[in-house]
């Protein structure tokens, strides 16, 4: 079983196409390790019997001469993103009994492509916090130290590809839900280019928020070598989200014989925790080893990003999410509660709406025309790795503050392509980089995240939960 969930996508593909092994197999040995693992509590939702039936339909196909590009490859799915037929939950209480009746269209597209949905994953409650908590579903856990937390709100995806409970998923961030959980867990995640994944069919939608393009859907996994697939078959046009564009593929600057990476100076990472810092030493030393140029790029001012995030999530003071949540009738964790009362102070005037619209336009076109300057950017994710529950990355005080994401909520509001993979381990915890690229330059990024990840796949061990199993 081990051999089978250990291994990327196109290996997988590569084995069914030689009839080495089926769908059957596969999902079989994924769905066997997601009840293995159970205490982290990562899966909110599964169906054994109709995942099996899908696969030897898949293998039937395959037989037939059908050679779709995913064809018979299970992926998990964030309980945000909706998969016809399932609960779509969000881990609120408010949508105990809400069944999707068609897929997301990242969903849809990826069954199109022959895959196969799996299981839906933990997320707070609206998807509104840095970690996967919620009255619904309880609590996730690291599998690196149940103790600590997974990250959020992607924070079941990253905590099931951890101990290769699916060989990818999809995730989605709105200021660090996909990357954080990627830190976290030792995985890796891609958040895109902003606008060119539909958002269609994912709750709570963003777009008629003040969060417009901020938020996105993204593939999540094991591997960032399989990340480029995955995103190739969800961008895209889609009438079902007009705001969306295509992404327009760009390979070139990779293909020359020496790329620039971009690296902050060290007074820009006198917050971070030194394993944090080290983790980016690593993988700027990695890049120069292969010939890449290295370059210090001017700093943005992270520290701005997260009041100017929180000004556009919630400019009507919560009221929009205090509605979708009413029928929840208070069954909310003690965070979330507490955000739904503390926003109400946040109210903004159509005057302060309209000065924090300016005030991001500028700040992305800042932190855009660093980028510019060199093809791949490395940045940190969060100030140190996974916390004990309820806590502050990087150490295990009691305060909780929200700037250790600030370097996180400063990318997202760029709309940059930024993917993280695991780097170094502090102590027995994975640290991550970002991996940060221009628009449309997500294939590039990509392949920067493979090239890396490979480089430094020993220096990750296994989560303690995996041996556990």
């Amino acid at each position: 079983m081990h051999d089978l969930i250990d291994l990327p996508v196109r290996k997988l593909l590569a084995l069914m196409h030689s009839r080495e092994t089926s769908s059957e197999e596969i999902c079989t040995a994924f769905l066997a390790r997601i009840e293995s693992s159970s205490i982290i509590n990562a899966v909110v939702h599964v169906d054994a019997e109709e995942v099996l039936a899908q696969a030897r339909s898949a293998d039937r196909n395959r037989r037939s001469g059908n050679d779709s590009p995913l064809l018979g490859i299970p992926f998990s799915v964030k309980d945000s993103i909706a998969v016809a037929d399932w609960p779509w939950r969000s881990g609120s209480y408010a949508r105990e009994n809400i069944i999707a009746d068609k897929d997301a269209t990242a969903v849809s597209r990826l069954r199109a492509a022959g895959g196969i949905p799996i299981c839906k994953t933990a997320t707070p409650e609206y998807t509104w916090s840095a970690q996967t908590h919620s009255e619904l579903h309880g609590r996730t856990n690291n599998p690196y130290d149940l103790e600590r937390s997974p990250g959020g709100s992607s924070g079941g995806e990253a905590a099931l590809h951890a101990v290769h409970g699916a060989p990818f998923g999809l995730g989605s961030d709105g200021f660090n839900s996909i990357r954080v959980p990627a830190h976290f867990c030792g995985t890796a995640g891609l958040r895109p280019t902003a606008g060119v994944v539909s958002e269609a069919g994912t709750w709570p939608t963003t777009k008629q928020t003040g969060m417009g393009d901020i938020s996105t859907i993204g593939p999540m996994g094991r591997y960032a070598e399989d990340l480029d697939l995955i995103l190739d078959l969800i961008a895209g046009v889609d009438p079902e989200d007009p705001f969306v564009h295509p992404l327009v593929r760009q390979r070139q600057s990779l293909r020359r014989k020496r790329i620039k990476v971009g690296v902050l100076p060290s007074s820009a990472l006198k917050s971070n925790f030194p394993r944090t810092r080290m983790a980016l030493e690593v993988a700027a030393q990695t890049f120069q080893d292969q010939g890449a140029e290295l370059v210090e790029i001017s700093p943005w001012d992270s520290s701005l990003a997260v009041d100017l995030a929180f000004g556009l999530m919630a400019p009507d003071g919560g009221a929009l999410v205090r509605i979708n949540t009413a029928t929840a009738q208070g069954r909310h964790t003690e965070e979330f509660g507490g955000l739904l009362e503390s926003l109400r102070s946040k109210r903004s005037t159509i005057d302060q709406y309209l000065e924090a619209l300016k005030r991001l336009k500028e700040y992305r076109g800042g932190i855009r025309r660093t980028v510019s300057e060199i093809d791949v950017a490395l940045v940190p994710v969060a100030s140190g790795p996974a916390p004990l529950h309820d806590r502050l990355p990087g150490s295990d005080s009691d305060d909780y503050d929200v700037e250790a994401f600030a370097q996180a909520f400063a990318i997202a509001l760029s709309g940059l392509p930024s993917c993280v993979v695991p780097t170094a381990m502090e102590g027995h915890l994975p640290v991550g980089v970002q991996l940060v690229g221009n628009p449309h330059h997500d294939f590039e990024v990509l392949l920067a995240a493979q090239q890396l990840q490979s480089s430094v796949a020993g220096n990750i061990t296994q989560p303690i939960a995996w041996k556990q199993s």
